[in-house]
């Protein structure tokens, strides 16, 4: 049962960017796959616009969907002192209607994972179908449900970073998974030491659904998509039985 509000974090887009935003290892495979499809391009879950940002930057029409009004004012402002244009939408994944079609959608940093029930799945899959070209792909990334991704800390040692005013935000998480709903209960532990001796603590709760490999080709399959790949990591790999994730590379069935 979940009964906290999992998208809390979501709340402090400055505090998600001191964390995420210099993530890059996917860069290089969704430049691949935008130069093979081209504009436009539809950031699915787009968060503060780390990826979208990026493609705008190298030309790319990109528009950017996100449920959280914090995370897309955040991204106007980072598009705007850029100087980069992006169409920003306040939207659920779940129920989103551009009346526009696109060659090439993604969700990045494993925000589907966030979609907790089978309903949640199909109504994204089924949205995400609307707005997909003739021939068009929807990339998309989720854990591998692994022994190390449900039972292992993801961060043993924690999370250490500088916070731009000077000082240290200090993360620790606990983490307990639920075989019977397949999702993994994250609690994490912020400490905010600042510069000038104050210190602030923030605690969040965090609820992650897990899809194994044959459950998601099989939930693929009944909500109308063919798999054209499935890599199990940013380097393009195969899937493993031990690799950290599960990314999808796929088409609308005729």
């Amino acid at each position: 049962m979940v009964d906290y509000d999992i998208y809390e974090e979501f709340r402090d887009p400055e505090t998600y960017d001191l964390i995420c935003d210099a993530f890059d290892e996917d860069y290089p495979v969704i430049e691949q796959w935008a130069r093979t499809l081209g504009s436009p391009l539809l950031d699915l879950a787009c968060g503060t616009g780390r990826m979208a940002i990026h493609m705008a930057l190298q030309g790319y029409q990109v528009t950017g969907v996100d449920l959280m009004s914090e995370m897309i004012a955040r991204a106007r402002q980072k598009a705007a002192e850029r100087a980069v244009s992006v169409e920003w939408v306040a939207a659920d994944a779940r129920s989103f209607h551009l009346h526009q079609q696109f060659p090439f959608i993604f969700m990045l940093m494993n925000a589907f994972q966030f979609l907790l029930t089978r309903e949640d799945h199909e109504a994204m899959f089924a949205c995400v179908r609307e707005h997909l070209l003739p021939g068009g792909y929807f990339l998309f990334e989720t854990r591998n449900p692994s022994p190390h991704n449900l039972f292992e800390p993801h961060h043993p040692e924690g999370g250490h970073y500088r916070l731009p005013g000077g000082g240290e935000l200090v993360t620790t998480e606990q983490q307990l998974y639920d075989p019977l709903t397949q999702i993994q209960h994250f609690t994490s532990h912020q400490t905010f030491f600042y510069s000038g001796g104050q210190r602030q603590e923030k605690t969040l709760r965090v609820a992650l659904r897990y899809v194994f490999p044959q459950e998601m080709e099989t939930l693929l399959f009944y909500n109308g998509f063919q798999i054209h790949t499935c890599y199990g990591n940013w380097q393009q790999d195969p899937l493993t039985a031990t690799s950290p994730a599960m990314i999808y590379v796929c088409q609308k069935r005729a």
